[in-house]
């Protein structure tokens, strides 16, 4: 597989959040990408016994969207727990990571 352009990583991450429900209600698709990780209510609140059991689940998704492209992305749980890090620089960080 040729790797992604970062336009397709862009559209990738905004297919996934959007089909998975994690954009905020009245996300416009122009914005979508300003929008940040802690915006999108991943395990808010938090399971007692697994606090980052939705951010884990949603980077086993990506990792294997990226699979399913013929392709690897490197881990990107760390990244979900950055709650600063808008959307558009984590399809920056997928493009930059993945073969």
């Amino acid at each position: 597989m040729a790797r992604l352009s970062l336009k397709a990583c862009r559209g990738l991450t905004y297919r996934y959040m959007l089909r998975e429900g994690w954009l905020p209600p009245g996300t416009a698709p122009s914005g979508w990408s300003s929008v940040t990780i802690a915006e999108l209510l991943i395990d808010d609140p938090p399971l007692p016994g697994d606090p980052h059991f939705q951010k884990r689940r949603v980077a086993l998704d990506l990792q294997s969207l990226y699979y399913a492209l013929g392709g690897t992305l490197t881990d990107p749980f760390a990244q979900l727990k950055q709650g600063a890090q808008t959307l558009g620089k984590f399809a920056a960080w997928c493009h930059a990571n993945h073969a």
